[in-house]
């Protein structure tokens, strides 16, 4: 049987790689958060349409080029269902309900294309985007509160989860090192990791101050 026990030094190194690849998918994940839910608001609260005064009917005809900078689609009560427009942050393509309210959104920015879908009051409840870094996508909440996040960069895909406070949880990805899953309290402290790498499978408990009380490994186990 082997009774090797991993060294604290040893610990410490699996426990700050796990760190770093925990603080790469948070990034990611607000990241993509601020993209598709701040970085475009102007696409929630759209100016308001002046309607024009009826004009003599026109005689139909063909042109090969419309240039305009602001297009709104009406349906026959004349209530505003859509807008396609150009703006200082981009292309914007607005759809909206019976009810006026924004349904969906899909924008070119700067950072790259999103697509943004609302419920019917108007709640920001899921998005999909590119940036950058990769794609990404985020699900909210009824009350607009992010509580998944699912990204893919260079360095492999994470899962985020939040809490119903918007709080970050847990996180679930795939880096070159391999595979580790992150769990976090209430308070954003970190309390238990557990990692798959070339040395083993690994597993990190941790107090209500974040530090690591415990370590599994295939050859033991470790406390401080």
């Amino acid at each position: 049987m082997n009774s090797y026990t991993p060294s604290l030094a040893e610990v410490e190194i699996r426990l700050a790689k796990l760190e770093r690849q925990n603080r790469r998918w948070k990034r990611l994940g607000f990241l993509f958060l601020l993209i598709a839910g701040s970085g475009f608001v102007v696409a929630q609260a759209p100016r308001k349409p002046t309607r024009a005064a009826p004009g003599p009917a026109m005689p139909a005809a063909t042109y090969d080029t419309l240039v305009v900078q602001r297009l709104e689609l009406r349906d026959k009560a004349g209530k505003l269902r859509g807008i396609w427009r150009v703006g200082d942050q981009g292309s914007f393509l607005e759809l909206y309900d019976a009810a006026g309210k924004l349904r969906a959104a899909l924008i070119v920015g700067a950072e790259g294309p999103s697509l943004m879908l609302y419920d019917t009051a108007g709640k920001y409840r899921a998005g999909l985007g590119v940036d950058p870094k990769g794609p990404g996508l985020l699900l909210c909440d009824t009350a607009g509160k992010p509580r998944a996040a699912l990204v893919a960069t260079a360095l492999g895909p994470a899962l985020v989860l939040y809490d119903t406070a918007g709080k970050y949880r847990a996180g679930l990805g795939v880096e070159p090192e391999g595979p580790a899953l992150l769990l976090y309290d209430a308070a954003g402290k970190r309390r238990a990791a557990l990692s798959v790498v070339a040395a083993g499978p690994g597993l990190l408990l941790s107090d209500v101050a974040g530090k690591p009380r415990a370590g599994l490994t295939e050859g033991g186990l470790w406390r401080p």
